[in-house]
């Protein structure tokens, strides 16, 4: 009789399938505790302390964590609120305290509370923190009422980035950042106040500090220029800045070893766009880019333009290119000349198919920016998003050798939607 079938009118069953023991072994729970805690480390801290219900094995391992994860969804309910502070408060209490912290990582839309908010904030300093990550409404604007700038001091912080999600005010900052281990820093929706009399200085003590964001910061009222200065930083982004509506503020750089520069300005607002200046001329500037979405004055942009004179890959996004075509079309700007650009070997203009610009008002914006420039070889690239055409690129490449053939090389590469090709002129 075959198994399954209806025979007689009776209908068989299958018979219960026998797992062998190998088959019902817990795989993941004979993984070593490194490789279990690992694997915890990359997900939400309350997922990681469910696992304590698997069994025994896994009763205590959470607690062991070098990462502490902890987001906070947006809510109407204030139970959810409360709730979510209990489990952060038992997770410090229950984490075993003689293992030292790597990561801990804070999104929170609703108010923390200031007390738990600096409970975390001590914790991770005595666990020896080396990366934090913090998205927080700070509602209030002093950080003596907020935050404890015991975390602006840490000894062992390599890595901080600080989201202020509060639309106004900005946080304000400690005068000066003790953080000497600090390689990588973010900083969103921030107030900087002034070491002496006129200038702010956060970053000079940061002796280690690499890599540097700034995004929506402002400057005290006592203070007028933000004075970034470090002999180590290599790259730095300037985002929407918010100085002040005179030129008597500004933004000046002493970092004699930056290798990136990134500038952009894409919210329009009540706020001139300061000027930028260097104590040292960024010899070792090997990107840059400047992308502008909103108005600038004609002689802030020439000003940003001669900060990156030791470029080797300049990168310029339409509406920087509009601009200059606008300043070009006015009379009273005809007479300004760009800086040289020594070491340019490659120029890039990005756009998309929303925003046309036409072959000849490249060739004049390209032409303007390097009509003092040394060029050997030029690389232009206009990155197209969604498959679309490029159309203009062979007449620019054209123009820019009648007007200086002899200063450009026997061949040029170029980009075209991302697919490199090469021709001689």
């Amino acid at each position: 009789m075959e198994e399954g079938k209806e025979t007689k009118g009776k209908l068989t069953t299958e018979p219960k399938i026998q797992r062998t023991s190998e088959e019902e072994r817990d795989r993941l729970s004979e993984l070593p505790d490194f490789v279990l805690l690992h694997i915890m480390n990359f997900i939400d801290t309350k997922d990681a302390l469910r696992t304590c219900i698997l069994s025994k094995r896994w009763k205590d391992l959470w607690k062991h964590l070098t990462t502490l994860s902890f987001y906070q969804s947006s809510s109407l309910f204030n139970e959810r609120v409360v709730n979510f502070n209990k489990f952060v408060s038992q997770v410090l209490s229950c984490r075993d305290g003689s293992i030292s912290l790597i990561n801990v990582r804070l999104v929170i839309y609703e108010s923390i509370g200031s007390q738990l908010l600096n409970r975390i904030m001590k914790y991770a300093v005595l666990h020896n923190v080396q990366q934090l990550t913090m998205y927080i409404p700070f509602y209030y604007g002093k950080i003596s009422t907020y935050l404890d700038p015991i975390i602006f001091s840490c000894q062992s912080l390599t890595y901080l980035s600080l989201h202020n999600l509060s639309s106004r005010p900005p946080l304000e900052l400690p005068k000066s950042l003790q953080l000497p281990a600090l390689k990588s820093l973010c900083l969103i929706n921030v107030l900087f106040t002034a070491t002496d009399n006129v200038c702010a200085e956060p970053f000079t003590t940061c002796n280690l500090l690499n890599t540097l964001v700034l995004k929506y910061c402002f400057l005290h009222n006592d203070a007028k220029i933000l004075f970034i200065s470090n002999s180590n930083l290599s790259s730095l982004k300037l985002m929407d800045l918010k100085i002040r509506d005179t030129f008597q503020h500004k933004v000046v750089l002493s970092t004699p070893n930056l290798s990136s520069l990134t500038v952009c300005f894409f919210e329009a607002s009540s706020f001139t766009i300061q000027p930028l200046s260097s104590t040292c001329n960024l010899s070792c500037l090997e990107e840059g880019t400047i992308n502008i979405a909103t108005d600038i004055s004609h002689p802030v942009l020439l000003g940003w333009l001669q900060v990156f004179t030791n470029v080797k890959i300049l990168t310029l996004s339409y509406g920087t290119l509009k601009l200059i075509l606008k300043d070009l079309s006015n009379l009273a700007t005809m007479g300004s000349q760009p800086p040289c650009f020594v070491r340019l070997e490659s120029l890039k203009v990005v756009t998309n198919q929303f925003r046309v610009i036409s072959d000849e008002e490249v060739n004049k914006a390209v032409e303007y920016l390097l009509q003092n420039s040394p060029l050997i070889r030029v690389l232009l690239s206009k990155k197209l998003y969604r498959g679309c055409l490029l159309k203009y690129l062979e007449p620019v490449l054209v123009g820019l050798a009648n007007h200086n053939r002899s200063q450009i090389g026997p061949s040029l590469e170029w980009d075209h939607n991302h697919q490199h090709h090469k021709g001689g002129l």
